[in-house]
């Protein structure tokens, strides 16, 4: 998983070609045998084909997808945690799609949600908060492509004074201090976000940890139906678990008091932690 994280980028360009049965089964696969996700909201998933317009580019996607012909999309009931749930399954989805060779890409605003909506059946009360191209990646990246790449600014992620922390928020993690968890933080850190803002901080604390959101300001008021930056904690999560658990460390998600007195950084609140089992 560590390799798959490492590897996988977002990618909007793809060959004119289809999924080949035999992948679009496996992908199906997945699908079906998702792990559940940390607090059982109810969602699911489908393999749905695109529409192309000119140019091969795909209807609904407001022009910044090219060539796919397939497409995960999920759709999630409400609940408390449904946003962090969904990033969370999402995530396991996109990895394994990784793992096949294929190009992802989440996408959370651009894309019409009625239109991928008609197409998954979606049911009352349900919400498409993200959708993915799938498919076979372009031996280039198109210009609009590499606009977005260029200025997501992926590769230049937080380090990790900005990001983990010891006891409380004025004493930072430092990989040496944080033992056998430095791979699986290290790819918490590599996670995706949108628009790498990376708005997760973890604070160990008696051997927990727990995880906080710290929310750019008026950045949620873009997307008022859904919160991608609660979709990005659930990514972390993900990453977090799926890792400790390849590195034999085992835990589960619990909310919890964390017991943190000192003063919390602006605009950042608790969201759940991990327990380690004994």
């Amino acid at each position: 998983m560590s390799e798959l994280i490492a590897e996988r980028h977002s990618w909007r360009s793809y060959r004119r070609e289809p999924l080949d049965q035999g992948t679009r089964g496996l992908l199906r696969a997945a699908i079906s045998h998702l792990e559940q996700p940390p607090f059982q909201t109810r969602m699911r998933f489908s393999l749905i084909d695109a529409d192309k317009s000119e140019a091969g580019r795909i209807k609904g996607t407001y022009g910044v997808i090219s060539g796919a012909g397939s497409f995960l999309v999920g759709a999630v009931e409400p609940g408390d945690m449904m946003f962090e749930d969904f990033g969370y399954a999402f995530e396991e989805l996109i990895l394994f799609a990784t793992s096949l060779g294929l190009g992802t890409c989440w996408i959370g605003g651009t894309f019409s949600r009625s239109l991928f909506g008609e197409k998954m059946g979606l049911r009352p009360g349900e919400i498409i908060p993200a959708v993915t191209p799938v498919g076979y990646r372009a031996h280039r990246r198109s210009l609009v492509d590499s606009l977005f790449f260029l200025s997501a600014g992926s590769r230049n992620r937080r380090p990790w004074n900005e990001l983990f922390f010891d006891n409380d928020f004025s004493t930072p993690l430092t990989q040496k201090r944080s033992g056998e968890y430095a791979t699986t933080l290290e790819m918490v850190r590599l996670a995706p976000s949108a628009v790498n803002k990376q708005p997760w901080r973890i604070v160990r604390k008696d051997g927990r940890f727990h995880f906080f959101i710290c929310r750019t300001l008026g950045y949620r008021s873009l997307f008022s139906a859904v919160d991608l930056q609660r979709i990005d904690l659930g990514i972390a999560m993900f990453h977090f678990h799926i890792c400790a658990r390849e590195s034999g460390l085992e835990g589960s998600w619990e909310i919890v008091d964390p017991g943190i007195t000192s003063v919390l950084p602006p605009s950042t609140g608790y969201c759940a932690s991990w327990i380690p089992h004994p």
